[in-house]
């Protein structure tokens, strides 16, 4: 399977981290454009989510702190 080659998988980090452009990448690595492209967007999907999850968290968090900072102020 082409997702566990590492041809493929040093490609895809190439346009992700080292910002190869897919056609780039993809003559280097004699890799199709299209399959690198729906990599590359499930990667950009599967990160877009794990933000949001993120800062989702962040605000939770952040809102229970300020709950827990205004009960200790209530005792000071």
């Amino acid at each position: 399977m082409l997702n566990n080659d590492p041809e493929f998988i040093e490609a895809l980090q190439k346009v992700s981290v080292h910002h190869l452009t897919i056609t780039e990448a993809a003559e280097q690595y004699d890799i199709p454009k299209r399959t690198l492209y729906n990599a590359v967007r499930q990667q950009h999907a599967k990160l877009n989510k794990q933000k949001a999850y993120l800062i989702t968290t962040q605000k939770r968090l952040k809102q229970h702190l300020r709950n827990v900072e205004m009960e200790l102020a209530r005792f000071v």
